[in-house]
């Protein structure tokens, strides 16, 4: 980001911060009409995006360009006329009304922005991927087979993506960031500022440190903690690695370890509820299901996940005998009693969404709550100075979610209207020859691969477009399929060769950026099963009895465990290869249990833990293979 000059410098402010009063007011008193709310939410944000991020490494770094200018100027020139003519567009007729000249003039330039905006703020691969989408919408009549459609003129395309109500820039997407996405990015701010965040790491510290390997079990529960307010994985990974990645060296751990441990424990963040970041939230808009029943569904595959990488962390610590935080590194128990409130927030949020408050409106009264909170701390007291910080700095990360939807909702758009999404989905179904375990493995490798360098909400979205018609056609319930596809556009992050949150957890420690990727993924590799599993038992989502809850969390978690001892391969003592290769085996009989495997796996489990803790008195022997 810039650092503007002290004029600019207040302006951009200025505006920030008038963007964040004006979407607190409306989350608490009511918005204006979708067309008006959306105008206003890009147009207060998207300029911002071009004053604060130069366009290359050789832009002025004090000040906008006059390209800059000329892109801020059509964010908000082209909002502006979207809100000064909404009556006349919500009453036209799409295709049918003539698009006039100005609105094609506007509407082109504004595309152009929105590209740009992202390439700059989020991923030049979010930008190339807008593009690759416009392309095939503008040469759709030339492609073949199940590709073709008829196509559309340069001046309908361009109303889709400017006077469209439904998609495109001002889309049901850019809806939701205006919405709902906005004031959510505010509570996470205010809470940060009051000083949730550093509470939940002193929280995380207490918690674990007194266990072997403390260091980095701290870094698990700090950054699943912290995750629920962060909603960024790379956030979370320079809020909590900043202090966890060098402590995890210092207790003996590998410089590339302590990185995917980190990136790791920060990206499964983002599907730990109450927040789970803005996908959950544009899930509920796009399935028409309450973001409460969601989260609850969601709080079973999130505490498996956090299962196989404290165990994949626990087995490291094990092996290698590293030791537990002294006392006087971990703080007192009467220290965070003092501050047990900042728990309160979390409490709140689950209960006004528990008694039918809206999402947005439940923000609103707990951000309330905790600018009260803040006051019974002189340390965490939010200063007005503070509070305009809060406001800026959400305003600043708004824009970026609000970049990616606006261009999300071009890609929505061409997928839906070209039948493009139909179309992919079909060359799925009939590339996996109709099994639909091969329909998801396909599905995962989509989202990966759209995930690599683009924004995880944006990977959700184009992917759900792609992969819903594709496993739809086995009969999954459609939140089941939203939550695997989810899971994997987060776990993208994780995925090289653009792995972005191990990128940032092995420029904290110094580490080789591809091998700590690499790294990362084998350590996450129980994360990554955890989808397949809720698919093949609804009961990991709370579909069923409370007995087949308890029993498909009772062997999927004993799958996980093993899975962790396969692979790091330990236990009590080295295991050989053999050995290993039966713990996976449990493992994929436990995670994919069907027609009884299930019983098999839990046997096999049961014997090489009963071996392993009982019966084998000669580890050497064990290692080897040699049994006695």
């Amino acid at each position: 980001m810039r650092e503007l000059s002290r004029w600019l410098k207040v302006v951009v402010i200025f505006q920030g911060v008038l963007a964040s009063l004006f979407h607190l007011y409306t989350s608490g008193f009511g918005s204006p009409e979708p067309r008006i709310m959306r105008g206003l939410h890009l147009f207060f944000l998207l300029p911002l995006i071009f004053f604060l991020y130069p366009a290359t490494s050789k832009s002025p770094k004090h000040r906008p360009s006059i390209i800059d200018i000329g892109l801020s100027l059509i964010s908000f020139v082209g909002p502006a006329y979207t809100i000064w003519h909404a009556e006349r567009l919500n009453f036209r007729f799409l295709g049918v009304d003539k698009v006039y000249p100005i609105e094609v003039f506007l509407g082109f330039f504004l595309i152009i922005a929105v590209i740009e905006a992202c390439r700059r703020a989020l991923s030049k691969w979010m930008a190339i991927t807008i593009s690759v989408s416009l392309f095939y919408l503008f040469t759709c009549k030339y492609w073949p087979g199940i590709l073709h459609f008829k196509g559309y003129s340069f001046d309908r395309v361009i109303e889709i993506m400017f006077l469209s109500g439904d998609d495109g820039i001002f889309g049901f997407l850019t809806g939701i960031s205006a919405n709902i996405l906005f004031i959510y990015i505010l509570f996470a701010g205010f809470m940060l500022s009051a000083g949730v965040g550093d509470y939940l790491v002193r929280f995380a510290i207490w918690a674990a440190g007194w266990a072997k390997g403390g260091s980095a079990k701290i870094s698990v529960i700090s950054s699943a903690l912290y995750g629920t307010v962060s909603g960024s994985t790379v956030a979370n990974v320079y809020a909590t690695g900043s202090f966890t990645i060098p402590l995890m060296k210092k207790s003996g751990y590998k410089a590339r370890e302590a990185a995917a441990i980190e990136a790791i424990s920060s990206t499964g963040g983002q599907i730990m509820p109450p927040i789970m970041g803005a996908g959950s939230f544009i899930m509920s808009e796009i399935t028409g299901i309450s973001y409460f029943k969601i989260i609850k569904a969601a709080i079973i595959p999130a505490l498996l996940y956090y299962l196989g990488v404290f165990s994949m962390v626990h087995l490291i610590a094990k092996r290698d005998k590293l030791k537990a935080l002294t006392r006087n590194q971990r703080p007192k128990f009467k220290q965070l009693i003092r501050n047990i409130y900042y728990f309160l927030p979390f409490i709140f949020i689950l209960y006004f969404l528990a008694n039918g408050y809206s999402p947005s409106k439940s923000a609103f009264f707990v951000i309330l709550i905790t600018f009260g909170l803040s006051f019974l701390d002189k340390k965490s007291f939010l200063t007005p100075k503070k509070i305009i910080d809060t406001f800026f700095r959400s305003a600043v990360n708004a824009g970026l979610i609000a970049a990616a939807l606006a261009g999300s909702g071009m890609i929505v758009a061409t997928l839906t209207r070209t039948g493009a999404a139909l179309a992919f989905g079909s060359i799925l179904v009939k590339a996996s020859f109709g099994v639909m375990v091969i329909t998801m493995i396909l599905v995962f490798v989509v989202v990966s691969v759209l995930g690599t360098g683009i924004p995880t909400t944006a990977a959700y979205i184009i992917a759900v477009t792609v992969g819903a018609s594709a496993l739809g056609n086995f009969s999954v319930e459609v939140l089941t399929i939203h939550l695997f596809v989810f899971y994997y556009a987060v776990l993208s992050d994780l995925t090289p060769p653009d792995a972005v949150t191990a990128f940032a957890a092995a420029n904290l420690a110094g580490s080789d950026m591809m091998y700590t990727g690499v790294e990362a993924f084998r350590l996450g590799i129980a994360g990554f099963l955890v989808p397949f599993a809720f698919v093949f038992q609804p009961a990991l989502l709370l579909k069923g009895t409370i007995l087949q809850t308890i029993f498909a969390v009772f062997i999927t978690g004993i799958g996980v465990v093993c899975l962790a001892i396969g692979i790091i391969g330990y236990l009590r003592s080295p295991l050989s290869l053999f050995h290993r290769f039966l713990f996976l085996l449990a493992s994929a009989f436990l995670v994919f249990p069907t027609k009884g495997m299930e019983f098999i796996g839990v046997g096999i489990a049961i014997l090489l833990f009963l071996g392993q803790f009982l019966f084998i008195k000669d580890r050497k022997s064990f290692a080897s293979g040699e049994n006695k």
